[in-house]
Order: C-alpha cells, then structure tokens, then sequence
C-alpha cells in the first residue's frame, strides 16, 4: 500500500497576465508552498496559506537558480513510475489545475530538446531500458492507445473510423474498459512519437480569454508494457503485465474568467462537471483514507457520476502507482482558482493505493519460494554448514571449519559456549533445514510437469493395488470391484444366512497370536466379535510356521465342523468355524491344500462315495454349516420341518372349516332379515296408499280403518269389480309416470359415464332416449319388456327408457338397456382407475374400438338401416294389381325417402312371366301354419291402429256411450282388437265365401317386384331392400344392391319376387290385415371408422310444432318468499280440469328519483340479442321504485285483489341462476315494501298497476352497489305474488331483468346506448313479458290425491362434471318429444293404410279384367264407396244419438265424471296440501306427475296433440255431458254459487324470434268508431300491435290458438270495406284491412296458412270457369273462408256483429 504521490508546479506569466501587470502570489520553500492572498494585509493570519507536498517545483522564472525544468520534473515522478512499471505494477500520472496552468506542458511538452513532457520522456526511457536488457530469457512487448473524453463522450484518437462515441462497459475481472478502443503495436519511440503528434491534431482544442490552446477535452495515454521471462530450471515462462495511464486533464474554469459562450460555455460545463466529480472521489478515498479501521465503511465512491472518473477508478485507490502533478498560476488574479487545486492537491495526498505486481500466480509464488531457499542457504552458509542434495532427494548438511583455530582460542570459546547455546545452534540449524527441504519440495512440485504427475500417479496405483491384492481387495482400473481371498496369508472368511451377505468379511490370522473376543475384554482383542454366548475373552489362533491352532477359552462355545471343541485343534483349509450360537466363519489357508473328505478320516467308503463327498464339501456356506452342526448334535432337521408343516395345514384347514360355517350362518341371517324387511315395507305402502284417501275427520272413528266401507269389497256387485278391474287395467299401462321415475333416477349414472367419457378423451356420448315397439321402431331383442301376464290387455306397445350412445369416432349409434348402463359403467370405472398405471407407450393404453374390448364402443354393422315401409296385400283378395308408393320412414319418424312396390296375383304364370325380363327374378314358396300364430304382443303394434280406424269409420255409438260395465269388458275389447276392429276393405269376406283362387289347401302364387327408391340421401351408397313378412325374419328376401348416384336419380331396383304359398286361414287372414315389412339398408360413402363420419344428417322430415320445443332461455323458477317460504313455490294440488286460460300483457319498469322529487322510469334498451331482450340503464345510489302494469281482456273469473308480496333475489352476472340457490334457500331474497294497486283506465281492457321501494343496497351484493365494469351485465329475479278472487292460492309472476348500473352523473343518452347495443337500439322505458295464466279446479276434501315422489338424481354431483360445460340429462321433455315421435309414426301409418285403401278403391271403381264372383264385388265395392262419407262424417265432430240412461248408468256416469274430475260429494274444505316439488328439465312445466296422459292434455302447459286418442275422449266427454245435463259441459255439474276455489297457474310464454309477417296494417277495434294505423307483427302463436315501426314496446297481443280468422267478399261488401278480414277471439274481434290488395293474402297466410291456401285454391277454380267451381260461402263463417287460427274454434258472436253495424 502507498499514498498518491503529488507534485505542485508554478509556471511563469503569461502574455495577458502580464498586460494586467499582475503580481505573484505564490512562494516555494523546499516541499512547501505558500499562497499568499492578495487582498488581505500582509502580516495577518489569514494572509498566507501553507501546504506540503511530496515535490513543489519552482518553475516562474527560468534564470532562478531554484527553476525546475521538465528533465527534473521526469527525473522525480517519471523515472520511479517506470521503475514501477519494470516492477509489474500499474502506475499512473495526471495533471490537473486550471485552464492555462501549464498542465499540457507538463505531460507533452514541446517538440524542442529539453522541452518535451513526461510522456515523450517515458516513452523515451522505456525504449532505452529495453535496448540495454541482454539476457535471452526476458522479452518484451509495448501497445499504446490514446482517447480524450470531450462532453462525457469518449473519442479514439488513433484509429480515424471510430468517430462515433465509444461503449464504456466494465469487466468483473478487468474493470472498466472502453469497447472497440484500438490498441496498436509499438516497436520504438518513433512509433509512439507519430503516434502521439497525430493524436494531439485530432484532440479538441479552442482558444479562450485565458488560453489561446485550451484543451477542451480529457486526454488519457495508455502504455501496455509485457515482459515474458524464461525460467530455464522449471522451463516455465511467466509474465508481468503493466498498465502505464498518462492523464493531461482539461482545465478548471469559470465562465467569467474564461469568456466561454456558446459552445464553449457548454463544453466548460461538462469540463467541470467531471472535475467536480474527480474531487467528490478524491474527497471520499481520502476520508475513507483517514478513518481508523474499526470505523471504516463502505463508503459510496461516485465513480459512475463521471466517465473520467469510471476509467481511472483503478488509479484512484486501487491496483496502481499513482501520481498527480498540480499546476498553477502565479499571477493574483487567479488566486481562488490556485487555492482551490492546492486544496485539490492537498487531499488526494491522503489517498492510499494497493498496488499489486500483475503476474501469475505460480510464477509469483516459484519466485518467492527461491527468494526464500536463497536466504536460508545464505542464512545457513554463515552458519558455517553446507546443505547438499543426498540421492533420495532428501536435504543433508555438514558443519565444516574453515581454518584450524589455535587451542588457547578454542579452549576458550568451548568454555564461553555452554551446553545451551550449542543445543540452540543446533535447533536453529535443524529448523532452517527443514524449512530449506520443505521450500525445495515446494518448488519441485510447482516445477513438475503434467507428464512427470501422470507417471508419478501411476507408480502411486500400482503400489496400491498390489497392497490391496494381498489384503483380499481387488481392484480394476482405478475402481474397487470386490473382496477376494489372500494368496498367502490364512484367514476366516463369514458365512452368513443370506447368500449376498456371505464372504463380505475377512479376518486375518497373522503371524503369532490373534486373539478373538469382545470389545470389553481387558487384553485388546484382535478380532473384535459381539452378540450372545461371545465371552470377552473367546479363543486364541496360534500361527506357527504355517500352522493354524485354535485354542478356545474355557466356558467358551466353539464348535469346528459341526463338532464342540474344549481342546486345542489345528485348522485344516476348508474346516467350518462356529464361535458362539452365530458366528460361522470358513478357514482358508493358501499354503494348505483343502481337508480331506470327512468319510476318509472316518470309515472306509468306497471309491465312488469320494467324489460325491468332494462335490458336497466343494459348497461349504451357511446352510451345509448348520445342517453339518446339527447332525454332529443330533437332530433331523428335514423331519422336524416336516411335522412342523403338517401341523400348520391341520390348524389352517380347521380355522377355514370354522369361517365358511361362521359366513354361511350369517349370510342366511341376512338374508332372513331382508325378507322381513321387505314385507315390512310392503305392508306399510299398501297401508299409507289406503291412508292417503282418507280425510282428516275419517281418523276422529274409533272403528278400524279396514271396517270403512270404501275398502270393503264385499259391498261392490260383480259390475262394480268388472269396472274395477277394467279401470286397473287401463291406467295401468299409461306408462309415462314410471317411465319419469326411470329418467330423473338414473341421470346420476349418464352423468358419470359422460364425465367419464370427456377425461379419458373417448368420443362417445350418451343421452336418455324413449324406445316404442311401433312398426318403424320395432325393439330390439335385448330392449324388450318381460312378457307380461297382462300384456294381452295393454292398449299401446311398451316404450322403454333406454341410453342412446353416439359414437361420434366411428359415426355409429347403439342403444342400451339401464342395466347394460351400469354393467358398463363398472367397467369404465376401472379403466378410469387403472388409466394412470397405464404408460402411453404400453400396448393396452389405447384399445381399439373395433375389437369391443373398450367398454365406451359397440361393434356396428357395416350396413345402416335407412328406414321402413309397410306394403298392404288387400288387393290380393280380388285379385287387383296395385302400385304402391310408400315412404320410407326412420325410427325417428323422418322420412328418408319413397319406395315403389308393385303387388298382383299370379293367375296365368305364363302370361305374367313375359313382364318384367330386364329385372331380378326370383321365386320362392313359404307356409303359414293355421296352429303357429304370431305373438300377440307383435301383433299389437299394428292392430292398435287399426282399431282406432275402425272407430273413426265405424260408427259403433253402443259400444262407446253405452258403458257396458262387465266382467267381459275385457274379453270384448280383445274380440274387437283381433277382428272386429280391422278397417280392411274384406271384413265382410269373414262371413261370406273365400274367392276361388284362395281356396283352402291350394296353392297361391303372388308377385312382389320392387321397382325403384326415390329421394335416398346420397350419403348412403350401395342401397339395397329387404322384405319380409310381419314376425317371419326366417323368410325374408333381398335385393341387389344399387349404386347411389345421388343427383335426384332414382334407384332401379327392378326385382321380380315369386312368392308361391299354401292357401290356409291363417295366410287369409294375414293378407286381410297385415302387410309386407320393406327395409331399405344402405352405407355410408366415407369409411365407417372416419373421425367425422356422421350416422343422421339434418332431420329432413317435419319439425315439430314451436311449442313441443323446450324454450331457448330457461324459465326462471319463482323467487321463494321470505314471509311464505316453500309453500309459496309448491307445484299447485289441483284436478286436471282447466277452467280458463287467459293471456297477459305484463310491462316491467324501474323508475329513479328526479331530481324534480318525482320517480322517472329509467331508461330501458331494447335487443333481442341479449338473454333478456335488453337491459335496464340505472344510477348508483339513487332510491327506486320497480312498477308492474298487468293487461289483459276483461274476464269474471279474473279478477285482481291485491298485490301479496314482491320479491327480488337471484343477484348474479350470468343469465343462468345458479342450481343452488334455486333449490336450497335465496340467500338473497328481498321483500319490498308495497304500496296498494290502482286500476287506471288505459282503454277497455282490465289494467292492474302496483308499485314497490327498491333499496337496491339491503341485498348486500356488490353487483348492486358499484358501478357495472365494461361489459359487465347484472341479472335479477323479481316475482310478484298476486291474490285473486276465488283463489285459493296466489299467482306468481316471475321475470328475470337485466341492468348496468351506471356512474351518478352519468348520462344513459345515444353515446352510451351506441356504445352498448350499437346505433340500432331502441330506446324505451319498460320491458314487456307475456304470460299465460290457467285457472284449475281445486281439490276438495277427500279427493286429494297424492303426488308421487320422484328421486332427482340429476343435481348430484359426480366426479369430473365440471367437464361437461353444461351438459344436462334428458328429462321430462324427452317424454314430450316422444310423444310427438309417436303421433307423428301413428300419422304416416294411417296415411300410409288410407292411401292403399283409396288406391284400391280407384282400381275396383274402374273394373278389372280378373273380376270374379259379381255379387261379392258389388257388396264390397258398395263398402269401399262409402268409406269416405264415413270417415268424414266422424271428422266432423258430429254428436252421437243420445240414449236413455238408466238410473244405475246414471250413477255410474256421475261417480265417473266426479273421479275424473277429482270431486266427490263432500261440503267441508280443508287446506290444499302442498306436495313435494317435482323435478323439471330444460323449462319444462308440465304437470306429468298423474299416471294418465289424458290429464296432461287438458294441462294448460301441456301439449294439445291431435291424436285419436284425444278425438275419442272428447266424443265421450260430449257424451256424457249430453246425459248429464243441459249445461254440456263437466264445469256445468257445480254450480256458480258451490264457492268453488281455483288454482292459478301463470308461466311465462317465451315468444319466437322467428317473424312471419311485420307491416303497418288498418285496424279497427271492438267499441271504437275511428280506423287507427298500428305496426303489426306476427310471431305466431302471437299478433302484437306497436304504436309504429320505430316502438318498441307491445301495447297489445291477440293469441291466435283462441281466435278464428274469417274472410269473404260478402264480408268485404257487409262492411263496406275493401281488402279486409277480421280476427276475432272469445273476449274481442278485430277488423284489419292492408293497405294493397296485394297484402292480403300474404297477411292471412301468416295469420293462418290453412285459410289462405283455401282462399286460394277456391279462386283457381272460380277462375277456371268450371260449372259450381266456386261460389259464394254460405257465411262469413263458412268452411270455404273461415278457419281457426292456431286452436279449437270459438264463437265471436259480438266481436262480428258490432263489425257489421
């Protein structure tokens, strides 16, 4: 460590100081410098100022005798850096002081002799120095840079294309460093003079007041001076790098002084600013410096605040020899800018610098080591000893005398040195020894080469392996590998009970004794042995001369081959060693041979026992050691396992004996337990089934409950149980109910196996699906119900629930059972658990489909069934040819296209065979059996239908109005579903003689030939038909097939089928009524396995109706109340008899606090885009009011009481309300507080408005309180609860609202609806909902019937339902759509009869050449004729002839009705009983929960099909009323004043999106005078009126499923009117007129399409001009110009009559 040496140097006046006549202020005196300040008297204290440095050099005046030149300046700094630099060390030398001091001077100089700088004189020397070296084993090598530092941007001033700025960046090794500074190559001074004249061109330089060359910049000289020395001894080269840094530094300044504007002003600043940065650093090293080195921190050194400071960092403080040469002025006028670089001066004096020498380490410490061994042998020579080498390397020193001293000399030195000193001299001489030998090995290993190391390592390993190998230790290249025996020594060796841990321990016995025992012993023991029966002093090995004797110690337990030693035995090589009860050792001995067979030192064997006794003592381990110990002692180890063996299978099989009687005896328990459970529970439900009809005052009897009349049959006649019994039978078989049970019961498993399905990533999905065995949709084998005992009984086939699985990898589709659900779901389980033991890369990761070891895949046919078609063979009878076109119909119901079939009897075969020759002809011959019938429940798919025709074209009255209540009930339905029943054009041929042809017992040939296919989808190819008699697949006969070419092309069959069969009753009777199955098959054109191969295209065949369809946004359920709770939302206890329906127009608004003191409805903006048709626009913070208007047709039996509650809950940013809340208890229900309704007069139609405070902050949901984040929609429930008259219950009016709550002063004007909606929002202030409220009948006491309880398994979760993204099992609905299947089926099927019974009729009507037997003709001929007027005359609703009823069918009927009806004749009230909430899927609300059909009907949520069913329902519902009373109706039984109550029910009506027709229309109103021009828009079952084009809000509705719609020129000529028609409904008529005559047909064929394509055919015919083409109707009510809207026809007596005046 040094300090920085500094310099102070005066320079003389210059030009202007001279000029100003300036005087000298500065004295010099030795090292110190005085500075006098001119403007303080001379003589005081503060008029000198004093400094000390290392050199102060007077340099004023050149003839002083004190003046210093620049060779003394270099003489005193510059020749002791390079010495420094020569050393290896860093050094540095910068001038600082102001501008014009001398500081360029000083470090350049002048191009004169005797005036150049220090660094031309360095350069200089240095070069000398190099030429004077002349030993060969020292080089040197030089590179230089140059820089300035101008404006904190460093320049090179050497290389000319880096201009630019050089990257200052820092080096963790080197420090900071200048990127891309070039460094060039030197080899003499001439170089570096060049060098540094043409770096000194290219440095800044300008001309101020105070210096005409002022340096404007740092210029920093950089030497890079390497010396590379060559040790001959070691052969090394090391090397000493030394960083020689010359700084000239730009000059301090002041602006004033200077004169500096401009540019120069700016580079001044930068100047100073790195100046002043250079001071804070020398400032902090020098107070880092004087601190004491307890109290040092690390103090923060701004060396980054400059770039100068950056690059001298190692000069400042650090790894450098640093010295500062500080010029200054003399002149007084600068006396602040010289006092200030003498304090500069005076305080980098105290920066210490560590200055290290820059060479390799190795190099550094060979160096000094032979510093060291120079000085001990140096030390050690004066000593008077000698030091030499000896061979082994090692150091030896000898004491020699120089010269003989004389006696008397030597006697007396011997008598001055006592025994000490010369014992001292001794240790010292020893010391320094040892430290020269440990020097020298130091400096031979530093010297040794790698090449030397290597083979010193290998004589290492050698001599350690060969150590090793005779310790029993082998190793192989470098690594130990095992334990082998010695070579030489003897030793025991371990045997151990586990073969891997055998011969891992080698003891050695040496030479002598070795002493075995334990730790504890008092003698040390050589082998050291622990455990039982080990003494501290065991036995002695004595090895003598080779000869091993073990001695054991007494009480000691040892034991050699098998044998107890007390005496001293010799070991031979191969003898087993057993010290105690556990130590087995085996002796070795290499110097002996192996011990003799045992059987030679005992007895005399024979030659051949010897080897075998060799081969068994070859393999000496643990076990021969134990069993050779036992033999020796006695003991037969092998028996005794053997006894222990039996004894343990005795136990065991005994034990097992034991459990299977234990588990047998408990399992019968269970048994036994189950089965009294299970009465148990049986008793219970027929006893509560039996409660459940009892009223409350029926339980006050004290006689049992079983005494009561009502279940005692005894009292009942045999009619009364023939009905019975019938009516069991009846509603036995509506199955819809059980099969609800089946769907909400087992959702719980299509979830999981869907949830499955997703994780494992298998493309299979599985939804709930109805199966009916109808004709198109037969079931098959594995889906079929069990035969029932009833099942002849059954009026419509069984539907099954069944899993519809959709094989969306393979493009396939299969149906399973519930019970094949579960059986596979078991196995999808565990494949769910065993899919993570599974690598992807093992063979049964992924199983393949098609081998059907995947539980989620099915096989699938390669072919695909397209559809069916029925053929009907009643021509056959005559005989006539027929050519059929039929459809071909899917299992869905959709028709997939058309198949042509002609079917004739072969009478001549050779006439008939000449037709037909281009085509397939084959003949065959089959049997029908008059003993083998066909299955009844087969045959009932489709003599169901044939019944039901056969009441519609039978008018049979008797049967049907009179109800023939008997025991044979039964029996006589089976007569007419077998024969009476059949509508076949030969019912008569039953009582009349059979045609020639079909006698009995001759043969009968029939021709079939399928002609052609139309309208096949083209993604079947290869089409081909099959056909078969109904329930004979055995015989069944195929086609070719075709190829599908698509392009509307139809497919030629052209195949000719004999069929020759034996004529017998059961084939007559077939043909009477059953027809051919057709089955058209076809494949796909893509591969059956391609990923996206699909099994249906879109349903081709008619969609059903808009209301068979579940809505498009859920329907919310009721907000449960808090005053109510469950009872408010329970499904209503009601009869299935549907007072009256009516249709409300309900506006929602949501009014804010003006600031007028007035509530404003808040702005309301229209979209049908959004989940609630749009959204309301509120304030924070602002009190509301929530106002609902409820319009609606004025009615009596609609009348408002009051407003109960209103509730709002449901709080939530998503349109969908979370499934928990719904169900469980509403978290965040509110009531409000209610003000009481008004009823203001809008115009003639009943308006109630009620108005509630809504404090939007009690909910308590920060949804509500913030304002709504971008995009950001909130959704809420409100539902009112509405009290009317002769209700029992109140109605609830439930709507769900959307809002974004807005800032306070923010404006809801068309900027934020534009930005909202877009620019075509409407704007608006009320939202409208239409609702449709059913008024029902209550139940009255004694009748209420209980509702099933139903186990919704679909809200349960299972594992991995997160996955499904919403996916629901099928529900309710699924019932619904069935049904809408089935009519659908039940309609293609009664198409598909009429039009063979019409095409069979053309053919008779005409005649044919094969007539036969003229009266048979004629008589059915006479029946075919009057099929229509039948059949129409049924179609007219006329009613039935009246009859007498007796007074037992009278009473029969009533009891009848009031069942039906739910009444009985009892006059006390009771409380309606609440039942258990019922699950409902995707919006559904239809009360299914009773197990009849015909309740839903009449529902007023359910749905109206047209079905047979209904027709005949209502025929006897009309004839019933007929014989009831005059009132004709069931309603008219109680009379107006019974005080009956009704249950409301009101749903919301989600109204299509799809428009029909919009326009402006002219209406005319029931009790007004004056035409108004509306906006109409037809969304059909709806007609809503609108102010005009541009409003958006519903002002009023008509419902066209209640209205007729009624059209006519007289009517148009009545009222006076062109282009009008009227709409009339039960409460109100309408009289609209378009405003083109175009219009009007295009109105009604979007109000009614029926009407209008009526209208239009009768105009085509009038225009033909035909003879009673047309006419006029007979009124405006007349069938050819009126026709109901959407529903059953009502009267509009006062809405046309107040039209008409």
């Amino acid at each position: 460590m040094s300090s920085v040496k500094v310099a102070v140097r005066v320079r003389p006046f210059n030009s202007r100081e001279i000029a100003r006549e300036c005087k000298c202020i500065i004295e010099m005196s030795g090292n110190t410098t005085v500075i006098v300040n001119p403007k303080v008297p001379p003589g005081t204290k503060e008029s000198a100022k004093s400094f000390n440095f290392d050199f102060s050099y007077w340099s004023h005046n050149p003839s002083d005798p004190e003046f210093s030149s620049q060779i003394m300046v270099y003489k005193d700094i510059g020749e002791e850096m390079l010495q420094h630099a020569f050393d290896g060390y860093n050094i540095c030398i910068f001038a600082y002081g102001q501008t014009g001091a001398g500081k360029s001077y000083t470090m350049m100089g002048r191009g004169e002799d005797g005036q150049e700088g220090i660094i031309p004189q360095i350069c200089k020397d240095l070069f000398r120095r190099i030429r004077q070296t002349t030993s060969d084993d020292l080089t040197y090598s030089v590179e230089v840079s140059y820089m300035e530092i101008y404006c904190e941007r460093v320049r090179d001033l050497l290389n000319p294309k880096n201009k630019g700025n050089l990257r200052v960046r820092e080096h963790p090794a080197l420090g900071p460093y200048v990127e891309d500074l070039s460094k060039l190559a030197v080899m003499s001074y001439q170089d570096i003079y060049d060098l540094i004249d043409e770096g000194n061109k290219a440095r800044t330089v300008a001309a101020t007041n105070m210096n005409e060359t002022s340096s404007r910049s740092h210029a920093v000289f950089t030497i890079f001076f390497t010396q590379q020395r060559h040790d001959k001894t070691t052969n090394l080269v090391s090397e000493k790098v030394s960083k020689i840094s010359l700084v000239d530094l730009a000059g301090s300044e002041r602006a004033d002084s200077t004169g500096a504007k401009g540019t120069r002003l700016k580079e001044g600043a930068n100047i100073n600013k790195s100046l002043t940065t250079l001071g804070k650093v020398i400032s902090a090293l020098a107070e880092i410096a004087s601190k004491s080195k307890k109290s040092k921190k690390a103090d923060f050194i701004p060396y980054r605040d400059s770039v100068l400071t950056w690059l001298l960092r190692e000069n400042l403080g650090g790894n450098s020899k640093t010295a500062m040469i500080a010029a200054i002025s003399p002149a007084d006028i600068n006396y602040d800018e010289t006092l200030s670089t003498l304090r500069y001066a005076d305080r980098a004096k105290q920066i210490v610098c560590k200055a290290v020498v820059n060479e390799d380490a190795n190099a550094k410490l060979i160096r000094e080591l032979k510093e060291e061994i120079l000085k001990l042998r140096e030390l050690l020579k004066a000593e008077g000893i000698e030091v030499e080498e000896g061979p082994d390397g090692r150091v030896v020193y000898e004491k020699k005398e120089t010269r003989e001293p004389s006696p008397i000399r030597k006697k007396s030195d011997e008598e001055a040195m006592s025994p000490k000193l010369s014992r001292a001299a001794t240790t010292i001489a020893e010391e320094a020894v040892d430290q020269l030998q440990a020097s020298e090995k130091l400096i031979a290993e530093l010297n040794e080469t790698w090449e030397e190391k290597l083979k010193r390592t290998e004589q290492i390993r050698v001599q350690r392996e060969a150590v090793f190998a005779e310790m029993g230790l082998a190793v192989k290249e470098g690594i130990t590998v095992g334990v082998y025996s010695p070579k030489k020594t003897p030793h025991l060796v371990n045997l151990n009970e586990d073969p891997n841990l055998s011969e891992c321990l080698i003891y050695y016995i040496k030479d002598g004794v070795t002493r075995v025992g334990t730790a504890e012993a008092n003698v040390p023991q050589d082998i050291q042995l622990s455990g039982s029966h080990i003494v501290s002093e065991h036995c002695i090995f004595e090895n003598t001369d080779g000869v091993i004797c073990l001695i054991p110690h007494r009480g000691a337990l040892v034991y050699v081959n098998g044998r107890e030693v007390n005496e001293p035995i010799i070991l031979k090589t191969g003898s087993r060693v057993i010290l105690g009860k556990n130590h087995v050792f085996r002796f070795t001995h290499p110097g002996q041979p192996r011990e003799e067979p045992l059987n030679k030192l005992i007895t005399d064997t024979t030659d051949t026992e010897v080897p075998e006794k060799e081969s068994a003592t070859e393999n000496v381990d643990w076990d021969f050691a134990q069993c050779e110990l036992l033999e020796k002692q006695g003991i037969d180890l092998k028996q005794e396992m053997q006894k222990r063996l039996c004894a343990l299978e005795e136990q065991f099989r005994k034990e097992k004996e034991h459990a299977d009687q234990q588990f047998e005896e408990q399992r019968k328990n269970y048994e036994a337990r189950i089965d009294a459970l299970q009465r148990q529970v049986e008793e219970q439900s027929v006893t509560m089934s039996m409660y459940s009809s009892y009223t409350p005052e029926d339980f006050h009897n004290d006689e049992d409950i079983f005494v009561n009349p009502l279940f005692e049959t005894e009292c009942w006649s045999a009619r009364e149980v023939g009905l019975a019994a019938w009516a069991f039978r009846k509603w036995k078989y509506h199955q819809f109910t059980s099969l609800r049970d089946d769907l909400w019961g087992n959702a719980i498993f299509l979830k999981e196996a869907n949830a499955i399905s997703v994780e494992l990533r298998k493309k299979v999905q599985f939804q709930f699906t109805l199966l009916t065995d109808t004709p198109y949709s037969p079931l098959p084998g594995e889906l079929a119900p069990r035969d029932d005992a009833d099942d002849e009984y059954r009026p419509s086939a069984p539907t099954v629930v069944a899993v519809e699985v959709t094989d969306t990898k393979n493009g396939a589709t299969h149906y399973w059972t519930l019970e094949k659900l579960r059986q596979r779901l078991e196995l999808m389980r565990e494949m769910y658990h065993n899919e993570a033991e599974l690598s992807p890369t093992s063979p049964d990761h992924n199983i393949e489909s098609v081998t059907g070891g995947d539980p989620f895949y099915d096989r699938f046919p390669w072919f695909r069934l397209v559809g069916r078609s029925f053929v009907y063979l009643s021509n056959l009878l005559y005989p006539v040819p027929l050519i059929h076109k039929v459809a071909i119909v899917n299992e869905k119901g959709d028709v997939k296209g058309y198949l042509r079939v002609a079917v004739q009897a072969v009478v001549d075969a050779e006439k008939n065979n000449s037709e037909f020759v281009a085509g397939v002809k084959q003949s065959a011959k089959i049997s029908f059996d008059d003993d083998i019938v066909p299955t009844r429940s087969r045959l009932k798919t489709l003599s169901t239908v044939e019944k039901n025709n056969a009441m519609n074209l039978e008018d049979r009255p008797e049967q049907d109005s009179n109800i023939k209540i008997e025991a044979e009930l039964a029996a006589a339905e089976c007569d007419a579903d077998s024969g009476r029943g059949d509508s076949s054009l030969a019912s008569e041929l039953k009582e009349e003689e059979l045609p020639e042809h079909l006698a009995p017992g001759r043969e009968f040939t029939f021709r079939v030939t399928v002609l052609q296919a139309h309208s096949v989808a083209t993604d079947y190819a290869d089409v081909f038909c099959q056909f078969n008699f109904l329930h004979r697949n055995e015989d069944a006969f195929s086609t070719e097939p075709v190829k599908n070419a698509g392009k509307n092309t139809p497919l030629g069959f052209y195949h000719v089928q004999n069929i020759t069969v034996p004529v017998t009753k059961s084939f007559v009777e077939y043909i009477k009524t059953q027809p051919i199955v057709f089955e058209v098959f076809g494949h796909y054109q893509q591969h059956p396995l391609h990923k996206d191969a699909k099994q249906d295209g879109p349903a081709a065949g008619r969609t059903p109706p808009r209301r068979m369809l579940p809505p498009s946004i859920p329907i919310s359920a009721p907000v449960r109340s808090p005053k109510w709770g469950a009872a408010s939302v329970a499904p209503p206890c009601c009869s299935s008899h549907l007072h009256s329906k009516h249709d409300l127009l309900v506006w929602f608004e949501i009014c804010e606090l003006a600031p007028s003191g007035d509530y404003v409805p808040a702005v309301f903006e229209h979209s049908d885009e959004l989940p609630c048709r749009g959204l309301f626009l509120l304030h924070q913070g602002i009190q509301r009011r929530i106002r609902i208007t409820i319009l609606h047709e004025p009615s009596s039996d609609l009348q408002w009481t009051d407003v109960r509650e209103l509730v709002i809950g449901r709080i939530r940013n998503t349109p969908e309300a979370n499934e928990d809340t719904t169900d469980g208890d509403e978290d965040g229900a509110l009531s409000l507080g209610l003000f009481p309704g008004e009823r203001p007069n809008l115009d003639d139609r009943a308006v109630f408005r009620f108005e509630a405070a809504w404090d939007s902050s009690l909910h308590g949901s920060p949804l509500l309180n913030r304002v709504s984040a971008n995009g950001e929609v909130v959704y809420i429930t409100l539902s009112a609860y509405l009290e009317i008259e002769n209700c029992g219950r109140p109605a609830i009016v439930t709507k769900d609202l959307s809002v974004v709550v807005v800032g306070r002063e923010a404006r809801t004007g068309r900027s934020l609806r534009r930005a909202l909606f877009g620019s075509k929002a409407a704007r608006a202030d009320r939202l409208t909902g239409v609702y449709e409220l059913s008024l029902h009948r209550a139940l009255e006491p004694g009748v209420q019937r209980r509702q099933r309880r139903v186990l919704d398994t679909s809200g349960t979760y299972v594992r991995g339902e997160e996955n499904l993204h919403g996916w629901r099992p099928r529900g309710d609905s699924l019932i619904f759509d069935h049904q809408w299947e089935l009519e659908k089926m039940t309609r293609l099927e009664q198409v598909g009869r009429t039009r063979h019974f019409l095409a069979l009729r053309e053919r008779l009507r005409h005649g044919h050449e094969n007539t036969i037997a003229p009266n048979d003709f004629t008589k059915t001929e006479k029946e075919v004729c009057n099929m229509a007027a039948k059949a129409a005359s049924e179609s007219a609703h006329e009613p039935p002839e009246r009859w007498d009823m007796t007074p037992r069918e009278r009473e029969l009927a009533t009891k009848f009705v009031k069942l039906i009806q739910g009444r009985i004749g009892s006059n006390k009230e009771v409380e309606t009983a609440v039942s258990p909430a019922t699950p409902v899927d995707e919006g559904v609300s239809a009360d299914i929960s009773t197990p009849s059909l015909l309740s839903s009907i009449h529902s007023a949520s359910s749905f109206e099909l047209c079905s047979p069913e209904r027709a005949l329902l209502e025929k006897s519902m009309s004839g019933w009323g007929c014989g009831l009373g005059a009132g004709g109706a069931p309603g008219a039984l109680v009379g107006p004043g019974s005080g009956a109550l009704y249950v409301p029910e009101c749903e919301e009506v989600r109204v299509s999106a799809a428009v029909a027709r919009r326009g402006y229309l002219n209406v005319l109103q029931h009790g007004t005078h004056g035409w108004k021009k509306r906006w109409l828009v037809v969304r059909r079952p709806y007609v809503f009126m609108y102010r005009d084009e541009r409003d958006p809000i519903e002002r009023a509705l008509i419902n066209l499923a209640n209205a007729h719609v009624e059209y006519s020129e007289d009517q148009e000529q009545m009222v006076r009117m062109p282009n009008t028609f009227s709409v009339v409904s039960k409460e109100r008529g309408y009289l609209l007129q378009t405003l083109g005559d175009k219009e009007v047909h295009d109105w009604l064929y979007a109000i009614n399409p029926l009407l209008a394509g009526q209208i239009r055919s009768r105009s085509a015919r009038r225009g033909a001009g035909g003879p009673g083409a047309g006419g006029a109707p007979t009124g405006a009510g007349g069938p050819a110009g009126s026709a109901p809207a959407g529903g059953p026809v009502l009267p509009g007596d006062k809405g046309l009559q107040t039209l008409a005046a």
